[in-house]
């Protein structure tokens, strides 16, 4: 299972903390929080041994997001194509 969260920055903290209670979820596998401010995206995965990484992949700009839970792989601006930023 694949969670998405927005982050914005009046709500930085209660994000990661919900983040983090999700990653105690056996059936979540990937976790990807995008920002509401800038084209940038942190990607948490979980190992095949079922560990979490104790800091996330930060994705920017141009750089390729592969979500693996899902197969899907594309520009992570594409993700962002029709997002208005602020």
């Amino acid at each position: 299972m694949l969670l998405i969260e927005i982050l914005s920055p009046s709500n930085a903290r209660e994000t990661w903390a919900n983040v983090w209670a999700y990653a105690t979820i056996p059936s979540v596998s990937e976790i990807l929080v995008l920002s509401s401010t800038a084209i940038a995206a942190d990607l948490l995965r979980r190992a095949p041994g079922g560990d979490w990484p104790e800091q996330p992949e930060h994705i920017t700009g141009t750089a390729t997001l592969n979500l693996r839970s899902i197969g899907l792989r594309l520009p992570l601006a594409e993700a962002y194509r029709t997002a208005e930023l602020g």
